[in-house]
């Protein structure tokens, strides 16, 4: 028997992950932090789109080269209602001059992922 399937443009790999992702185009911020030396780190901000999230993870782009297992902070625009979440860079994909980052969600509160469990929810929703 086949299993009922969401449309192609709502839900993106499916078959690979544990987790519904719901396929969005959000400009993001992103904080990229870096060892400079022994006891400090600089940081900067950095723009990319938020290509897809689940509740565990989530696919991002931009043009700025991150490393695997870099840390980042993503910053959600103000009307997602969504804290600043902490991600992994696990996967990294390059075509022309921009980067496709695959990033495992690191860390968070009870209630954080509950907010982002709605707002997944609410964008399947709208997309469907």
């Amino acid at each position: 028997m086949k299993e009922a399937e969401a449309p192609a443009s709502v839900l993106s790999g499916r078959e690979r992950r544990r987790d519904t992702r719901v396929k969005l185009d959000i400009k993001l911020l992103l904080s990229i932090y870096q060892w400079e030396q022994e006891g400090s780190f600089s940081g900067q901000n950095i723009e990319g789109i938020l290509y897809d999230l689940s509740e565990s993870g989530l696919q991002i782009s931009s043009e700025f080269p991150l490393a695997p297992d870099m840390f980042i902070v993503i910053h959600f625009p103000q009307e997602a209602e969504l804290p600043p979440i902490t991600a992994r860079v696990i996967r990294i994909e390059s075509k022309d001059e921009q980067f496709r980052y695959g990033c495992m969600l690191s860390g968070l509160p009870p209630y954080v992922r509950i907010k982002l469990e709605q707002y997944i929810e609410q964008n399947i929703e709208r997309a469907l």
